[in-house]
């Protein structure tokens, strides 16, 4: 079998990305807070409440890779579907270079 036929591995194999409440200062979250009464006020849905992030964990220890902060819920969800669509794409170190991501452990067999 050449390397033309061996399958590759994805990201995907080794990566799960899933949405998460943000971990921010009280500050943060209290402009956030703020923010998201302005926009309510003058008809928007107030989204920008809570804050999301979009947090890429290692299948087998759940380790915490890549965590991405988005300004609201849309945001999150939007960027969660090209992270997704990349962990099924690309090989580990092209996702992590691609992402910025930090893994410290060996990649799994």
């Amino acid at each position: 079998m050449n390397s033309a036929e061996l399958p590759q591995s994805h990201a995907a194999d080794e990566y799960e990305a899933d949405l998460e409440k943000s971990n921010e200062g009280p500050v943060r979250a209290a402009v956030r807070w703020a923010a998201g009464l302005v926009d309510g006020f003058f008809g928007g849905d107030g989204s920008e409440v809570v804050g999301a992030s979009v947090v890429v964990h290692r299948l087998d220890n759940k380790a915490e890779v890549l965590r991405l902060d988005a300004g609201s819920i849309e945001e999150a969800e939007s960027l969660v579907v090209m992270v997704r669509s990349d962990l099924e794409e690309l090989s580990h170190e092209e996702f992590l270079d691609r992402w910025g991501g930090r893994d410290s452990a060996e990649p799994v067999a």
